[in-house]
């Protein structure tokens, strides 16, 4: 699961926990999926218990992409209720889902937040998952229509900070007449019902009407709002105006094979989504992949729609209808949509058919370069974990190690290692042996953090690196094969064989090993950055007056190090860019004087 994270899109939309049975346990929704779903992959000491019981019973997790956060909102409550998740039910402790009210019974309706039921008079929109979500949707709605929110209306009182700061048109002043204050209302529930080409003629009217009679605030607060309406734009396809019931179907190519997909929509609800993949043998174009797959479908499932859209018109269409309107005892067609909200729920599912596919067709590449590799390097078995490392240090100090990690054929980014090995060892063999060492030793003792063992291990650097490698391991009891892959010629070594293994530069497993063994090379050079700069930081430099920030990064630059500094002449130092005679003088003085001090 934590593999896929990283292919998760930064979209809105929902998320859906399995656990071991495939059955939804938990649904979700999130402004930016990736980022939430990565939360949830975190220590388990940071969770709640409820969040930690169903994390350790989490199997597997699905997505569904929206266009904005209020189709988010309005998906997540359609697919708890249509899969009455466990953890959904303990999570939200029982209470019933918020609306969104319009109190029309009040001579100067507001906006609320109700929980009540349905009291016949008011408008109701939702209902929804999050209270602050909702929150936000208020803020929303009266940044663009700025409908009063307070409890109490006192008539003839001065206004609030809301009317200054343009979030409520303050019926209480008596600025504004009820007449025009409903039309504002009006506006209000046609946005939340979707209706925004009607809302915005009627806008562009009203607004054209203000200018005619030189009403220019009240013309150019309609402007405001028409541009916000445009840009805001947040069709709800998810909740429908017409209550539909139909199944969106939507196809993908991914390897050889294709990729199906439906939504389910009921009763105006996106309820469910389902995804299937269809292997072709024999190069079937996509309007015979249809046919077959609405009969495979439908042959096995009960739940038949009044209405079928699909991307093309498939073979012998009026056969499947008739076999379709047979089963449900109630006429069932089948229509390509071109326009409409129709069109625009075929184009969602046809958005998350592409993403899953690209998903599926990133993990296929991955295991073939993973299976070449095995070929190559006559490994018994495709390798699941591979560990690659690298020393990193600047002429002798603040030596480092690395340790980059691939599972499954992707970057691992939570496996990765990093080694500080201090001044005591200067040496790369040395380096590279003690961090093996160091790795080992704490994947034996069966440290988490270290687990599982590598099924390969890859070094960067030629056969001296990789013998090194060899014989550490092997001091410890390891028995795992071990390569190196050489820079200048990206050549692969084994150990105690003097001649290399040149593959082809476009070959797919040299791209997996270079991957890798960038890698390791770009952590090892960020930590052994991060180190320096941090000992940069601390510097005996530092205690020398008139060696500010810039002279003393530009001593370190020239020289390497300090004790370099130390050794320096005051002729050498002065020909540093940035210092003087008078400034090498001093740091010349501070090194070489008994007290060490300026």
């Amino acid at each position: 699961m934590k593999e896929r994270l990283g292919k998760v899109p930064q979209k809105p939309g929902v998320y859906l926990f399995k656990d071991e049975r495939g059955q939804v346990i938990y649904v979700g929704k999130a402004k930016a999926l990736r980022n939430r779903l990565r939360s949830y992959f975190q220590s388990p000491s940071q969770f709640l218990p409820k969040v930690r019981a169903m994390m350790a019973k989490v199997r597997d997790f699905d997505y569904v992409v929206t266009a904005n956060e209020v189709e988010a909102l309005i998906l997540e409550s359609n697919l708890i209720k249509s899969y009455q998740p466990r953890y959904n039910i303990m999570l939200r402790d029982d209470k019933s889902y918020p609306y969104l009210k319009v109190t029309m019974a009040e001579e100067y309706p507001r906006l609320v937040i109700a929980r009540e039921k349905k009291d016949g008079v008011s408008r109701y929109f939702g209902p929804y998952s999050d209270v602050g979500a909702l929150r936000q949707t208020i803020r929303l709605l009266t940044g663009i229509f700025p409908v009063r929110t307070c409890r109490t209306l006192r008539l003839g009182r001065r206004p609030c900070l809301k009317r200054d700061i343009g979030r409520c048109l303050a019926p209480c002043t008596g600025e504004i007449s009820r007449e025009e204050y409903m039309r504002v209302v009006a506006d209000v529930c046609r946005f939340l019902e979707g209706d925004h080409a009607g809302l915005l003629a009627g806008l562009e009217e009203e607004m054209r009407e203000a200018a005619d009679k030189l009403e220019f605030e009240k013309a150019a607060r309609l402007r405001d709002t028409i541009r916000a309406v445009e840009k805001v734009s947040e069709k709800q396809k998810v909740v429908l105006e017409n209550p539909w019931e139909l199944d969106v179907m939507a196809f993908a190519p991914v390897n050889r094979e294709m990729l199906g997909l439906v939504f389910k929509v009921r009763a105006g609800r996106v309820v469910g989504k389902e995804t299937f993949e269809l292997r072709t043998v024999m190069g079937e174009g996509l309007k015979e992949i249809v046919a077959y797959f609405i009969q495979r479908y439908y042959s096995e499932s009960p739940d038949l729609p009044r209405e079928i859209l699909i991307p093309v018109e498939p073979e012998g269409r009026e056969v499947l209808e008739t076999w379709l309107s047979e089963m449900k005892k109630a006429r069932v067609t089948i229509k390509v949509p071109h326009r409409g909200t129709k069109r625009q729920l075929m184009v969602m599912a046809e958005e998350n058919a592409r993403l899953l596919a690209e998903e599926k067709e990133r993990a296929g590449e991955a295991l073939g370069a993973l299976v070449a590799l095995a070929q190559v390097l006559s490994l018994e078995t495709v390798p699941s974990r591979i560990e690659c490392y690298d020393v990193s240090h600047l002429s002798g100090e603040g030596t480092v190690g690395s340790m980059a990690v691939l599972t499954e054929g992707k970057k691992d980014k939570s496996a990765y290692r990093r080694f500080n090995l201090g001044k005591d060892i200067n040496d790369d063999y040395q380096a590279l042996s003690e961090i093996l060492r160091r790795r080992l030793t704490r994947g034996q003792e069966g440290d988490p953090a270290f687990l599982p063992m590598p099924d390969l291990v890859v070094i960067d650097g030629g056969l001296g690196q990789v013998n090194v490698a060899q014989r550490a391991m092997q001091e410890m009891g390891i028995t795992v094969p071990v390569v190196g892959l050489a820079k200048k010629n990206e050549e692969i070594y084994f150990p105690s064989q003097r001649e290399p293994l040149r593959l082809p530069r476009r070959h797919q497993a040299l791209h997996l090993l270079q991957s890798l063994r960038d890698e390791a090379h770009r952590f090892a050079v960020t930590y052994q950055r991060t180190r320096r700069s941090h000992n940069i930081k601390q510097s005996e430099l530092d205690r020398i007056a008139g060696i500010g920030e810039k002279r003393k990064m530009a001593l370190l630059q020239a020289f390497g190090s300090v004790d370099a500094i130390k050794n320096a002449t005051p002729e050498e130092l002065s020909r540093v860019k940035g210092m003087n005679r008078s400034a090498a003088k001093r740091v010349f003085t501070f090194f070489n004087s008994k007290s060490g001090e300026d």
